[in-house]
């Protein structure tokens, strides 16, 4: 009788250790099978493009295909969605941009950014303050002076009232004290032809949809709207660096559902951190007009929290009400 108290004991003691063994084991060989990874976007936009190499080199630190799904419609909202409904098991995972923060101010029903793990941000892209290569305006104080000293005569191409460019034409002008005169395109491929031919004197338009016009000298970068200068172009200066606290423009991340392991969550935001140092892919990025910037989850959910608080400004405070671009 003794001798069964005693193995009793024993296996209640090591039952905990065998399960937390079983435990480490399971979460040593996570990812262990096929990852999805939703794309709430079409192929070759923005998500899509920046996704795909860092899927790819996924699938080589873990030797388990990543495999990419893309969701489009609703500007993002579908695909989104689907993420927030997915498994929790670690083996969905998705990307997030700034359209899903302001979903809620075009669509009806929208997905939530606190109704999803945050995992990396591994991309900006940022406005900018841009003019033609002719423009009088060498520098931003030179922008900025005119259009103070003649208000609404300075005019701002655009990709519709309420589109993504003129809530950055919208912001930069409230910060920087200015009134200007929004025109409204299309779409930004208008906006900047405009701005090509002289039609117009400035935009905000983000820098990949201009840079090869920036490249060909057709068109001058007066400042770009990011943390840091773009290391394309190193000796443009940062709105903040010239006394403007804004940092606008886009950005995109890695989320999964609500509920997934915090170990599996970071388990898979290391891996995109190191798949973030390769240089093949920060240089195809660059290259693309992006801006390479890897951040965990922590500092992930401090870039959200300040989008949120820009979207709550331009709506609540300046009246801007958005569309779907």
């Amino acid at each position: 009788m003794k001798k069964l108290l005693v193995l009793a004991i024993v296996l209640a003691l090591a039952l905990p250790l065998f399960a937390a063994g079983a435990q480490e084991e399971t979460l040593e060989k996570y990812p262990s099978r096929n990852v999805r990874v939703i794309i709430p976007w079409s192929v070759g936009g923005m998500t899509d493009v920046l996704t795909r190499p860092v899927a790819s080199h996924l699938e080589k630190q873990f030797g388990v295909p990543f495999v990419v799904e893309n969701k489009p419609g609703g500007g993002g909202v579908v695909g989104s969605l689907e993420i927030e409904k997915a498994a929790k098991d670690g083996y969905v995972i998705g990307t997030t941009s700034m359209s899903t923060v302001s979903a809620k101010y075009v669509s009806p029903i929208y997905p939530d950014i606190h109704n999803v793990e945050l995992i990396s941000q591994v991309i900006t892209i940022p406005a900018t303050v841009t003019v033609n290569a002719n423009s009088p305006f060498k520098t931003l104080q030179d922008l900025i002076d005119y259009a103070k000293a003649n208000p609404g005569k300075l005019t701002n191409s655009n990709s519709g009232t309420g589109a993504s460019a003129h809530i950055y034409a919208a912001y930069f002008e409230a910060m920087a004290g200015i009134k200007v005169n929004h025109i409204p395109y299309p779409a930004y491929a208008e906006a900047v032809t405009a701005l090509l031919g002289g039609h117009v004197d400035m935009t905000n338009i983000p820098l990949p949809d201009l840079s090869a016009h920036v490249d060909s000298g057709a068109l001058r970068l007066l400042a770009i709207a990011s943390a840091e200068r773009h290391p394309s172009y190193p000796d443009v200066p940062t709105l903040k660096e010239l006394g403007i606290d804004a940092v606008m423009g886009n950005y995109s991340g890695f989320v999964a559902p609500k509920g997934t392991d915090p170990e599996k969550v970071r388990i898979i935001d290391e891996a995109i951190g190191r798949a973030m140092q390769d240089e093949t892919i920060r240089k195809f990025l660059i290259d693309a007009g992006y801006q390479p910037v890897y951040l965990n989850r922590t500092q992930f959910a401090e870039v959200i929290k300040d989008a949120e608080k820009q979207l709550d400004f331009l709506v609540n405070v300046l009246g801007i009400k958005f569309i779907d671009d």
